[in-house]
């Protein structure tokens, strides 16, 4: 429930060992750079080109994307694959790697392919349009005009094929019907060029639309060849291409083996281009840099360990945030809460002045997923396979912190489906605590009290938040009233537990809300405004109403598994393939149940945190704590 103390660090050094520097903070990870105000300094602030870091990172981009179309596929060796390990001595290695041959052969190897693939489609393209004149029996050498007459190919559309004919009765124009399909005719038409121009516009109005010869289909007629010679001609030579388009895909393929040697220089690269990029936060003189940032208090040590080899040229000076300073929030919370860190980034850090809401939500996320869900057996998957991912896929960062809650929320699952659900839609009522397709209003109730005890506990939090910012009377008398006030009048009205001491003590909260909720010091003002306070009442009785949707989440799950098991009973009594079908509907019904469960258990319990709890307390606002460090994309680096 605490904020990692920060200190700013300011870094002042020889000019010389800057880069070296940079690298050791980037190898350790524990500065969140900023900044400096350079011309209160008066310091020269750098502006390092990067182009050509940036250029070579575009292109090993492009061949690592080029060369992955033969990485092995699947899901799981994806998931599960191990990145290579880089320490710090290959990584200079890697730097001095000549790489640039295998980009220019890759560069080249595309470019070729991509001109035989242009080359390919042209081809194609030649052979759509000789294909419907293939029965044409003349050779194409002699479809060129001669001195007295035109020699045309054209499509005619077949709604106009009638009026075709009609005017070339009429006309002195001999034409040939070459092919016919669903909507045009493919026509040979021959006439006089001294009827050129009469019978072009009267072709014109029947929609009548030449077909021209390329020079490329004409330069491959030789001497009588007609249509069909062509295109066995260009079909033979797209088979020609296409194999040498295979050719040049092996010789890709036996590229791949290099792909770990690029992936390696890509991520050595990348952090090149970083530490560079950083250097522009620094302020320099002649001689001498400066850098600063955050650090947490507890890394110091290990921070004057790594830069220890500098000693002679850096002097390194910690000092807690000024007042007006805004330090990045780092979350720390006892290694059980720490997967529930995932929920409170997803709404925002905390502001400077508060606190971290982990810890006290964490039991309560915890068990209101359980009760959405209530499902064992659904829990017990999740569970799982979120261990077994985290075992053999070693994941890393934020992904890690969210399988971890995963498995968390499964093992809750697991424990509160048992009391109060089922396994896959078998409930063990030898097990079970409450039953809520039979007793529905007691797990409401179960809901609302949980409701209750979670915006009674969110009261109190905020309560000791004021006192940690000397807001004495605030927090004492209207915080404290809300938590006198609200648990009184619920006992005064319950018929069990009425008892006179429930209303005095319901008075004494109401009292204290009324004199010292409103700041105005006109003592009519005061009373009324802290009268209307008292309406504040009803926002509490509206959040805790919403815990409501614990129970209709949870009798959603246990009805829809239910269904299920119902229809694959169903199915069994299918001849033959009953069995068949009632598993197909069993997996799939289950894991659609699965999913929808999780999701709006998580979901949901998140609502209640955000809107419910965090209003009655949480301020949010802070800025993340982001280190230099080395960032990895395909390697990891130790």
């Amino acid at each position: 429930m605490a904020i990692a103390e920060v200190q700013k660090i300011q870094i002042l050094a020889h000019r010389a060992a800057k880069m070296e520097i940079l690298s050791s903070i980037q190898e350790e990870g524990l500065i969140h750079l900023e900044s400096a105000d350079f011309d209160e300094l008066g310091l020269n602030s750098p502006t390092p080109d990067i182009s050509q870091l940036e250029h070579s990172l575009h292109r090993l981009s492009h061949a690592l994307t080029y060369l992955s179309k033969w990485e092995e596929k699947g899901f799981v060796k994806r998931m599960f694959s191990q990145k290579p390990q880089l320490d710090r001595q290959k990584r200079e290695e890697v730097l001095s790697m000549d790489y640039l041959p295998l980009l220019d052969e890759i560069d080249k190897l595309e470019a070729r392919k991509n001109e035989l693939t242009s080359e390919i489609r042209f081809l194609e393209k030649e052979l759509e349009f000789l294909f419907p004149l293939k029965t044409l029996e003349l050779p194409l050498t002699s479809l060129e005009p001669t001195d007295s007459a035109e020699i045309l190919l054209g499509t005619l559309p077949l709604s106009r094929e009638e009026d075709f004919q009609k005017m070339a009765a009429e006309e002195p124009l001999c034409y040939e019907v070459i092919n016919k399909e669903k909507r045009y005719s493919y026509l040979l038409v021959v006439y006089l060029k001294k009827e050129k121009v009469h019978l072009e516009q009267i072709l014109k109005e029947l929609n009548f639309s030449p077909l021209y010869l390329t020079e490329s289909i004409l330069s491959r007629a030789e001497g009588i060849d007609k249509v069909e010679d062509v295109i066995g001609k260009i079909s033979k030579e797209i088979k020609e291409k296409k194999k040498r388009f295979e050719a040049l895909e092996r010789e890709g393929q036996s590229l791949f083996t290099n792909r770990e040697n690029l992936m390696l220089v890509y991520d050595v690269l990348h952090n090149e281009r970083e530490k560079i990029l950083s250097s522009r936060l620094s302020g320099e003189t002649e001689r001498a840099f400066y850098l600063e940032g955050w650090v947490r208090s507890s890394d110091i040590g290990s921070l004057r360990s790594k830069l220890e080899p500098y000693s002679q040229v850096v002097e390194l000076y910690f000092r807690p945030p000024l007042p007006e300073e805004d330090p990045p929030v780092i979350l720390e919370n006892p290694k059980a809460s720490q997967p529930f860190e995932v929920v409170t980034k997803l709404y925002g850090l905390p502001l400077r002045g508060s606190f971290d809401p982990t810890l006290p939500l964490a039991p309560f996320f915890f068990l209101f997923v359980g009760l959405c869900v209530s499902e064992a057996g659904y829990g017990l998957l999740v569970a799982l396979l979120s261990f077994l991912f985290i075992k053999f896929g070693k994941p890393k960062g934020g992904l890690l912190q969210f399988l971890k809650l995963l498995s968390l929320l499964g093992i809750s699952t697991v424990i509160l489906g048992t009391l109060v659900g089922g396994w896959f839609g078998f409930p063990v009522r030898s097990l079970m605590l409450l039953d809520p397709l039979q007793d529905p209003l007691s797990f409401l109730g179960l809901a609302i009290a949980l409701g209750f005890i979670q915006v009674w506990f969110g009261t109190l939090l905020n309560m000791i938040n004021g006192l940690k910012n000397k807001l004495y009377l605030q927090s004492i008398f209207v915080q404290g009233g809300w938590l006198l006030l609200l648990p009184s009048i619920v006992l005064y009205f319950i018929p069990q537990t009425k008892k006179p001491i429930w209303g005095i003590l319901t008075l004494l909260g109401a009292a204290g809300i009324v004199f010292f909720a409103s700041p105005s010091r006109n003592p009519f003002a005061r009373f009324f405004g802290g009268l209307y306070s008292l309406y504040d009442i009803s926002r509490y009785l509206a959040d805790v109403l919403s815990y409501s949707r614990l129970l209709a989440l949870g009798l959603a799950t246990t009805v829809i598994a239910m269904v299920v098991n119902t229809l694959c009973r169903t199915a069994l009594g299918i001849p033959w393939v009953g069995w068949l079908f009632a598993a197909l509907i069993f997996v799939g019904g289950h894991l659609f149940n699965l999913g929808i469960s999780f999701l709006g258990g998580f979901v949901h319990s998140m609502r209640l945190q955000f809107v419910e709890f965090f209003s009655k307390f949480f301020k949010s606002g802070g800025r993340p704590f982001k280190p230099f460090e080395l960032e990895s994309k395909y390697v990891d680096f130790i």
